[in-house]
């Protein structure tokens, strides 16, 4: 006995049905494909972060080896347009590249020079460099912010003791903020963080950017002194420190922009230039002066696949001293 036809609204029923059915598979099928791309690209984004980071310690230990290199062939005596020197170098890598430009870092005023460690390892006050940071400021002229205040807020900041200085501020002051904090008690890893200082607003932070760093704790020897033979124009106000005020800041522009080439063969040398051999002797602090750098920074983009990282580096170049990474930072 033969089965009846279906009714049409049987067979459209039948239809619907089938087509709700293809349409949730395609719903689970376009899912999965968009879940396994999705996973494919984090895969492929994670694979580049992880060899961006081993290029990174290559780059690091490949500049450490071409700096250690060059400085014991020019004695570590580094001179404003020496080939190498502020130019971006280039180093291809599989898959990637790697640009990068070395510079010298001595050329500032170290801000953790401010405080000393006492002999109960406490942070203290460092009277003779808080004048000579005070004087700074003032030659300056920042809008915002008294020189003393700025020179006793930052202070205040590092120091352990409770007592603030003239127009400065202890945790009483930052406990009244909202939201509140306290002082940190440590120098200063960064010049970003003079933003949580008293006086320290924006523009006053972006003035100083060019003429301050910070230094890690614990290091031998001085930190202020100046290759005067890598001085840039904009750096003027720091040699004025070092000649105690006796010239305007014109004036030691004027003399960087007239460095003779290939620069200043000793300290002796500079010291024979007019504009500086005017000057009374005892206010020349010729210890905070030199043809050799001290420190190097170095600024690196590295590129793999898809994938950028930039870093920055800071190394102590002393001569005589195996090159030491001081500070390693990925920026952005």
């Amino acid at each position: 006995m033969s089965r009846a036809p279906a009714s049409r609204p049987d067979r459209g029923a039948a239809l619907v049905t089938v087509l709700m059915i293809v349409a949730a598979m395609s719903s689970v099928a376009l899912a999965l494909t968009q879940a396994v791309s999705s996973a494919t690209q984090r895969a492929r984004a994670l694979d580049g972060q992880s060899q961006l980071r081993f290029y990174a310690v290559a780059a690091e230990e490949a500049v450490k080896s071409q700096i250690d290199a060059t400085r014991d062939q020019i004695e570590g005596k580094l001179v404003a347009g020496m080939s190498g020197l502020d130019e971006v170098q280039t180093q291809a890598v599989e898959g990637g590249l790697i640009a990068y430009i070395v510079s010298d870092a001595s050329n500032c005023f170290d801000l953790n020079a401010l405080v000393l460690d006492d002999e109960r390892d406490e942070l203290r006050p460092n009277v003779e460099a808080m004048a000579d940071y005070t004087r700074l400021l003032e030659r300056l002229q920042l809008p915002s912010g008294d020189p003393s205040a700025l020179t006793s807020s930052l202070v205040d900041w590092m120091d352990d003791d409770q007592l603030a200085g003239q127009g400065g501020a202890e945790d009483s002051f930052y406990l009244g903020l909202t939201p509140s904090y306290r002082t940190s008690g440590l120098m200063l890893n960064d010049i970003s963080e003079l933003r949580a200082i008293r006086h320290y607003d924006a523009e006053t932070v972006a003035e100083l950017r060019d003429l301050v760093c910070t230094r890690p704790a614990n290091l031998d020897g001085a930190t202020n002194v100046l290759n005067i033979n890598t001085l840039k124009e904009e750096e003027a106000p720091l040699l004025v420190d070092v000649v105690s005020g006796a010239i305007e800041v014109e004036d030691a522009v004027q003399l960087i922009a007239s460095r003779p080439q290939g620069g200043w063969s000793t300290v002796e040398d500079f010291l024979t230039e007019p504009l500086i051999n005017s000057i009374a002797p005892e206010l020349i602090r010729a210890e905070r002066l030199d043809v050799v750098s001290r420190f190097v920074e170095v600024s690196a983009e590295l590129t793999y696949r898809e994938q950028m990282m930039r870093i920055e580096l800071l190394f102590d170049v002393r001569l005589g001293q195996p090159i030491t990474t001081l500070r390693r930072e990925r920026v952005g």
